[in-house]
């Protein structure tokens, strides 16, 4: 198929140059911004991506000129040919260069000159590495030809973020991520904070006619449901093991100061040298024991004794469920905390459940998997420490290694913590209204991006700049749509 022309690279002060061309637009020149383009040089091709598209005429550069036949009720195309001085240019920022199959980064400028073309999809499938199978996201945005495919082992290895305001489709296009790496026998854990995700198990009949105008067809998917007091129709009660816990999460559950987690070290720092087992009364006993030894006040004793109870009464002290259960292949499990709990409870939950999934991983009693936190800024804040937060730093930077990668979603951006953001190879921003939110973003984000940011906050729902580790350059993607029946916005 022979490529479709755009039109010449023009001259001027600053260019053409190896980074960047303006070139003027043919009449029947059809382009966006964000769409490849080709320029032949040799044996070589240089790609781009337009950045910025604007118009140009030269007869109403002139406002004095314009007035005066505004004064006289005159249109200007009534005395002059207007057209001839119309046309449009396009600004493209200079991606790579390829020769011989290989890819080069930019190193030398098209001439003046110099005819663009529309970027084929062999050579733009060639240029960002789209393998043919793995994480299907959806189309190139304006450009149906290109399906949009992430590899799933560099996706899951460098960890990923989707980003967006509140109904700009993050958790729907988190649903499209994990359908995919169900499809290819990976397990996802997703922490579920608003009961969004056990659609799974049900086909999506509702957009049945949009599925087949994508080529898919609805599908159900194996699911398994935790939630605390399992007040779901076919969720299973979660526990959690003391044995699972070390001072610094049992400290954060239960809400202790400085001085009671003290305390606590020195009861695990016990327990451990006389190799007792950690349960509620073994460390109510050692409580005392410790207490009288390295002289702490009675308050502080009879309160972690009433904070000890407390746990007890809430019930999430007991058997837990296997981890072999917890991580299957082809299975998501889903861990509902959803229910009304308090905050710190949850936060140290999701803390211990990082925790043991990490070192089940790391002596590879379960398969690599993917693990899905929704609302990521409310368990790796900012300005704020907390054992949830330290297990994701840790994920996010020593995860590669052992095969555990982390998808974040976050809709408050600004409150994320930035170390855990800048381990995310791969991101996909969705609508961003806040100017505070980008601001904060941009420094984490490829440099190539920088120039699409001014646009994200008019992006449709749905749609995403996929950048990062996964693509050689970055695009924006319509997400496809759910096999599996969406709940929530």
């Amino acid at each position: 198929m022979k490529a479709k022309r755009l039109g010449v690279i023009l001259s001027d002060r600053t260019g053409p140059t190896h980074l960047q061309f303006n070139f003027q637009l043919d009449d029947d020149a059809d382009v966006k911004v964000g769409e490849f383009v080709e320029v032949p040089l040799g044996s070589r091709i240089i790609l781009g991506r337009i950045i910025r598209l604007h118009s140009i005429n030269e007869l109403f550069q002139d406002p004095t000129f314009i007035k005066d036949h505004l004064k006289r009720d005159m249109p200007l195309y009534a005395r002059y040919p207007v057209d001839i001085g119309r046309w449009r240019a396009a600004t493209v920022q200079i991606i790579g260069i390829i020769e011989d199959g290989q890819i080069s980064p930019p190193n030398d400028a098209p001439e003046p000159g110099d005819t663009v073309y529309l970027a084929s999809s062999d050579l733009l499938k060639q240029f960002l590495k789209l393998p043919e199978k793995g994480i299907y996201l959806g189309k190139m945005y304006g450009n149906n030809n290109i399906d949009i495919v992430l590899d799933i082992k560099r996706t899951i290895k460098h960890h990923i973020a989707v980003l967006g305001a509140t109904g700009s489709g993050k958790s729907y296009t988190v649903g499209v991520i994990i359908e995919e790496l169900l499809e290819n026998n990976y397990p996802v854990v997703v922490i579920d904070t608003h009961g969004e995700y056990h659609g799974f198990n049900t086909p999506n009949y509702e957009e049945g006619s949009l599925l087949e105008k994508w080529g898919l067809e609805p599908k159900s998917y194996d699911i398994i449901r935790y939630s605390i007091f399992a007040s779901y129709p076919g969720s299973k009660t979660l526990r959690i093991s003391l044995d699972w816990l070390n001072a610094d999460s049992f400290a954060e559950m239960l809400g202790a100061t400085e001085t009671q987690y003290d305390l606590l070290f020195l009861v695990f720092q016990n327990l451990k040298k006389e190799k007792m087992r950690i349960t509620i009364d073994n460390v109510i006993e050692s409580v005392d024991k410790v207490a009288s030894e390295w002289k702490f006040a009675s308050r502080t004793v009879f309160t972690i004794k009433r904070k000890l109870q407390l746990i007890r009464e809430l019930g999430i002290i007991g058997t837990p469920p296997k981890i072999e259960e917890l991580v299957s292949p082809g299975r998501l499990t889903i861990v509902d905390l959803s229910e009304d709990i308090e905050e710190k409870i949850r936060i140290s939950l999701v803390g211990v459940l990082l925790d043991i999934l990490f070192k089940a991983r790391k002596k590879q009693i379960i398969p690599p998997l993917m693990v899905v936190v929704e609302e990521s800024h409310r368990f790796a804040p900012q300005d704020e420490e907390s054992y949830s937060k330290s297990m994701m730093r840790k994920i996010a930077r020593e995860g590669r290694k052992f095969g555990i990668g982390l998808c974040l979603t976050s809709q408050r951006i600004v409150g994320l913590d930035k170390d855990v953001i800048s381990q995310c190879g791969t991101k996909i921003i969705l609508r961003i209204d806040s100017k505070t939110d980008l601001d904060y973003i941009s420094p984490y984000i490829s440099y190539s991006v920088i120039s699409d940011l001014q646009r994200v906050p008019f992006l449709p729902n749905g749609v995403g700049i996929v950048s990062g580790i996964a693509l050689k350059a970055p695009v924006i993607a319509q997400i496809r749509p759910r096999k599996s029946k969406h709940i929530g916005i």
